[in-house]
């Protein structure tokens, strides 16, 4: 009877110790030896003080783990503490650079990347690479300026190479500033221009390409804008198992030179959908691009190639390697593109050595099945001419270098290309 009696005391004394043990009134970050604490504050949405919200604490969590400066990001709550654990990952290092361009060969050479510079977030780059393509850059981005994620950028860059597909050499450099920003969170707008200046010396070009241009220009001098919109809703940028990113971008180059104007639209959808959350993490994923461009002349470099890893994998972007039914399917100016892909762990992301600095890797295995079709004209799409690959790959996750893909392709008429692909 004295219980009953007390049980409107109990009760209140219950679930105040539950409110109690819920309640956060104080922001802890451990971890950051470098990177400034503003740096990750702004990246935090839960409200301080307040209750604590599994669900926006993971949203945080994934916000600062996109910022791609750590190896490992855990939120949790300790006493009335919202604490933020961090593994910093390498912020300075030496990088070998190498490129393999499926249609050039192999390029190496090395830098130095910033990825962390003045604990800022703030990303600086230069080096250079030589062989089959021969390039130096410097570049630097701040990404959060001020406001919201307004960010401001910089490239100065020079470009060499011979073309594999017509054997002429082209030579380019340039610069460019730029800045994006946000709205609402989702909404993303970056805007860019710049300078680019183009040479071709003909010395050995092929006489296919001389059939197809009356006369070909020399020098191209170009100012050059972007306009790029995404709507952005993935959860981990680098390893996407849920959400969508949808790609707007428009590339105009207008010409101060004898050349003609000409310009690019590129629209890109991505959708990512996890099947489950148990057995290898599944996740499906439909990439469905239209890449556009419209020119009164296009330059000789215009040519887009339908074949390799920028779009349909298992065939070769230069035409005469694939057989001969569909060789003159594969140069363009128009693409229209479908890839279908499944996506599960193979060894599971871990942050090795976490009393140091943090060092991340994993590996992912992928299944592919790629379609499209490519015109000259933007009317003049044909879809008797499309053509279909499919294989497997693997994606390689590490700190500092992004995401690598190795991918196996196959197409009906029993030929296997490999790509490989970087992203960072």
């Amino acid at each position: 009877m004295s219980l009953l009696k007390n049980f409107p005391v109990l009760s209140i004394l219950i679930l105040s110790s539950i409110c109690t043990a819920s309640y956060i009134d104080n922001l802890n970050i451990v971890g950051n030896k470098h990177t400034q604490y503003h740096i990750i504050q702004r990246e935090l949405h839960h409200p301080i003080p307040g209750e604590f919200d599994s669900t926006l604490a993971l949203e945080d969590r994934n916000r600062i783990y996109n910022l791609g400066l750590f190896s490992t990001v855990e939120i949790d709550q300790v006493d009335s503490n919202y604490t933020v654990f961090l593994v910093e990952t390498f912020r300075i290092y030496p990088i070998p650079l190498a490129n393999h361009n499926e249609a050039t060969g192999w390029s190496y050479g090395g830098g130095i990347a910033f990825i962390n510079f003045r604990g800022m977030n703030q990303k600086l780059t230069l080096g250079g690479m030589f062989g089959e393509e021969t390039t130096y850059f410097i570049d630097f981005k701040d990404p959060w300026r001020t406001g919201d994620h307004l960010s401001i950028s910089g490239t100065v860059y020079q470009f060499f190479t011979n073309n594999p597909y017509y054997s002429y050499n082209y030579r380019e450099k340039g610069f460019s500033i730029g800045t994006d920003f946000y709205n609402n969170n989702f909404h993303k707008i970056k805007l860019l221009m710049g300078l680019e200046y183009s040479t071709i010396d003909t010395n050995g070009i092929d006489k296919i390409i001389l059939e197809k241009y009356e006369t070909i220009p020399l020098n191209y001098k170009y100012f050059r804008g972007e306009f790029t919109y995404r709507y952005d809703t993935r959860d981990i940028y680098l390893d996407p198992t849920y959400g969508s990113l949808t790609t707007l971008f428009l590339k105009p180059k207008l010409s101060f030179g004898k050349s003609k104007n000409y310009y690019l639209f590129l629209f890109k959808n991505l959708i990512f959908l996890k099947i489950s959350d148990r057995y290898l993490n599944p996740v499906i994923s439909f990439d469905t691009r239209i890449l556009l461009q419209k020119s009164r002349t296009f330059p000789i470099f215009a040519y887009k190639y339908l074949g390799g890893e920028d779009f349909v994998r298992g065939y070769s972007p230069l035409s005469e390697k694939n057989s001969s039914k569909v060789a003159n399917l594969i140069e363009g100016y128009n693409v229209l593109y479908q890839s279908v892909q499944l996506q599960h762990t193979l060894i599971k992301k871990n942050d090795f050595n976490k009393m140091k600095t943090g060092f991340e890797y994993g590996i992912d295995m992928v299944y592919f099945v790629d379609i499209g079709v490519i015109s000259n004209e933007l009317t003049s799409f044909n879809l008797k001419n499309t053509i279909v690959g499919y294989g497997f790959g693997f994606r390689i996750f590490a700190s500092g270098v992004g995401v690598i893909g190795i991918d196996f392709g196959f197409n009906p008429y029993g030929q296997k290309f490999y790509h490989l692909s970087d992203n960072y």
